[in-house]
């Protein structure tokens, strides 16, 4: 109450208002006797301070004018809340340099075009379905032009399937060859991959020049 809080004078014994005086009394439902914070709800601690004109029973014209004050001091201003980043968000020097382009984007692009939540909801995101999508382009990128080998370790062992032709006599009869020209053989290179006869570490490079 500040400096100007004088306490009231005790006209009454009651333990529940400043000035002793007893609050004053509460409808109750008819044909009951319980107590009015005993109808609604069993473990109700209010009692009868849940009505406001009780509460204020008690209260000196200055605790009133204090109390004005205070419900006053609840109503926000129009531009509240103010979103402070310093005071929300704590971040290292690292993590504020690779955040800086997509929170530059979501002040100056996503947050006045699409609101708060449907910006904010984009933000966090598109980042994480960009990075789901450079992970699978880059699988798929070694998957398909880094396919193992003989000659290396690297890269991801693929096995092709054994490919069932149906009618196989009478498609070979009508066009003879065209099963050889489409379809992989294993056989042809010996089981071995395709790179096997294109390698260059047992080339035969001719007699050496050296005199000795």
């Amino acid at each position: 109450m500040g400096n100007y809080y004088h306490k009231p004078v005790r006209e009454g014994d009651s333990p529940f208002t400043r000035s002793g005086l007893p609050p004053p009394p509460t409808l109750k439902k008819s044909g009951s006797d319980l107590p009015s914070h005993r109808l609604n709800d069993p473990m109700s601690l209010e009692m009868h301070m849940a009505d406001e004109r009780v509460r204020t029973a008690g209260l000196t014209p200055a605790e009133r004018e204090w109390r004005i004050k205070w419900l006053k001091d609840q109503h926000l201003h129009p531009d509240e809340p103010i979103h402070v980043d310093a005071v929300h968000r704590q971040l290292n020097p690292i993590r504020i340099l690779y955040r800086l382009p997509m929170d530059t984007l979501y002040k100056r692009f996503l947050r006045p075009t699409f609101g708060v939540y449907y910006g904010t909801a984009v933000r966090v995101m598109g980042p994480k379905l960009i990075f789901a999508f450079l992970i699978l382009e880059t699988m798929y990128y070694y998957w398909k032009y880094e396919v193992k080998d003989w000659e290396h370790l690297r890269g991801i062992e693929t096995m092709a399937l054994k490919q069932l032709v149906a009618r196989q006599k009478e498609i070979e009869e009508a066009h003879p060859g065209i099963l050889e020209i489409g379809l992989s053989d294993p056989a042809k290179y010996r089981y071995y991959s395709p790179t096997f006869d294109k390698r260059t570490a047992l080339k035969d490079v001719g007699k050496p020049s050296r005199p000795w």
